[in-house]
């Protein structure tokens, strides 16, 4: 080999090192404005991906009520299991979502307009609260009364901001909006599961037209089948936990006479998807707004059967119904919550657990 090849050799990785590097710069350097495109590139595909979260909720009914009328003696069911499966569980859908909207949606907003109104009364008492403590109070020494008169200043005039205020105008817009993509949703949906076998067939025939070795196309179905069943065990799994979260918690709370004990309940569910944290921080929320409401006897009576709940929540009832799936080390997953929520806010805590679980199993570790 010549001195000039030698050169050219000895300099080929140093290049490859060099415009890595350059790019790993330029990325972490504009990471808002990666971060910025790709929100708005789930917002538009936000109809498309409900849709497709509407599906993972809803296959598991939608399967069982197939699988019994394809075995019916009635040749008429039988054959139309698929159409006739759709139609009912659409049905069921589309009644869960009048009733909530008729019955629940009202007591929820009228709970949170409430509890907007109370929160003056709250900060009161916060500061007075931190403001008759003793003079040699560790929270005096901190001046923590100081530090949250400014917070609460502060969000006051976040709030009665003119910019604030015609943002709440714009988002009135958006409820119209919402309630249109909420609807394209529904048909993505429908679509999705009436032709559930021909998506897949199709799939199947893309990945034969991509990957010619059969080594490299079983690994990458295998791949996809794996992403497919973390992410159908977290989403199914999740929201019937979810659920059972709501009953629970609102039922404790009501049965102890707490205030907005619907809007507390629903939020505890909602919460429940973040894995570890969620949990903990709707108890903290709860026990602060009924400490707040109804003094430290009642924040007592409420945080020990809600403690005995969320125990057999994490070690009994979330583990029977996920089963194995998503067995991620606890650290692994409130990094990925953090990390996911500085980043992309509710959206990435929300999805930061299913995003690791699938790195798991793709690279098998």
């Amino acid at each position: 080999m010549s001195k000039k090849n030698i050169e050219w050799a000895k300099w080929i990785p140093i290049s490859i090192l060099a415009i890595a590097l350059i790019i790993i710069y330029k990325t972490v350097d504009n990471l808002s404005g990666i971060t910025s495109a790709i929100g708005r590139l789930l917002g538009v595909l936000s109809p498309f991906l409900i849709g497709i979260l509407i599906v993972y909720f809803l296959y598991v009914p939608f399967h069982a009520l197939e699988k019994r009328f394809a075995r019916s003696r009635r040749r008429f069911l039988s054959k139309r299991s698929r159409g006739i499966s759709i139609v009912i569980v659409y049905i069921v859908l589309i009644a869960a979502i009048y009733l909530l909207i008729t019955f629940a949606v009202p007591i929820l907003i009228s709970s949170l307009i409430d509890m907007a109104s109370s929160l003056p009364t709250f900060r009161d008492t916060i500061l007075e609260y931190f403001n008759s403590l003793p003079a040699d109070s560790v929270f005096r020494y901190f001046n923590i009364n100081t530090v949250l008169t400014e917070v609460f200043n502060d969000l006051a005039s976040q709030t009665l901001n003119p910019a604030r205020i015609a943002q709440f105008s714009r988002s009135i817009i958006t409820v119209a909006v919402s309630l249109f993509n909420v609807i394209i949703s529904l048909a993505v949906s429908l679509y999705v599961l009436m032709y559930l076998k021909q998506i897949a067939a199709y799939c199947k025939r893309l990945s034969n037209a991509l990957f010619k070795k059969d080594k490299t196309r079983l690994r990458v179905e295998r791949t996809f089948a794996q992403i497919n069943k973390v992410l159908f065990t977290f989403i199914a799994s999740k929201g019937i936990d979810s659920i059972i979260n709501v009953i629970a918690v609102t039922s404790i709370l009501l049965l102890f006479k707490v205030k907005y004990a619907f809007l507390l309940g629903f939020l505890a569910g909602m919460l429940n998807f973040i894995p570890y944290l969620g949990s903990l921080i709707a108890v903290i929320l709860i026990c602060l707004i009924t400490l707040l409401t109804g003094g430290i006897p009642k924040m007592l009576e409420v945080l020990i059967p809600l403690f005995i709940f969320q125990q057999l929540d994490g070690n009994f009832i979330e583990p029977k119904i996920m089963g194995n799936t998503l067995k991620i080390n606890p650290l692994l997953v409130i990094l990925s919550v953090v990390v996911g929520g500085a980043y992309f806010g509710i959206v990435g805590m929300f999805l930061a657990v299913p995003i690791a679980a699938i790195v798991k199993q793709v690279i098998g570790v």
